[in-house]
């Protein structure tokens, strides 16, 4: 998974994190197959950190209005698009079962459109010393 806006199992990772705190308190788990989604809302900007556990492999910065994408950390992370996708099947299965699924299939749907307006892109330096791969991709 590539930590960008043109990556399909990235934006399914954000609209994850959009649904996340709605999904709880419908009584939906999300974390129920081993995604982890932790948000901070920091002004305009919305920091989320992403891994398949307590720490998280990909932490990023989204604003959405501005649609700058700042990338803090991105670690290797095998299975990231196994972990999304079994995570996005069971969100649908128990959103439907708790008859909110047309708010998160809308959202779903939403993410895997290709975005009509570019994205601006910022990799600070501590991501970049965490990956090498990343690095390298950068230059």
């Amino acid at each position: 998974m590539r930590a960008d806006t043109s990556d399909v199992a990235f934006r399914l990772l954000l609209a994850l994190g959009e649904l996340w705190e709605g999904l709880n308190r419908a009584g939906i788990d999300p974390s129920a197959r081993g995604l982890h989604i932790t948000q901070e809302y920091l002004g305009g900007y919305t920091r989320y950190c992403a891994g398949p556990g307590s720490h998280p492999r990909l932490i990023f910065e989204w604003n959405e209005s501005s649609r700058h994408l700042r990338i803090i950390r991105c670690e290797p992370w095998s299975g990231a698009e196994a972990t999304i996708s079994a995570t996005v099947a069971f969100v649908r299965n128990e959103a439907r079962a708790h008859g909110i699924s047309d708010i998160v299939d809308r959202t779903l749907v939403a993410a895997c459109k290709e975005p009509i307006k570019p994205a601006r892109k910022t990799i600070l330096p501590t991501a970049l010393q965490s990956n090498p791969a990343l690095a390298a991709r950068r230059v």
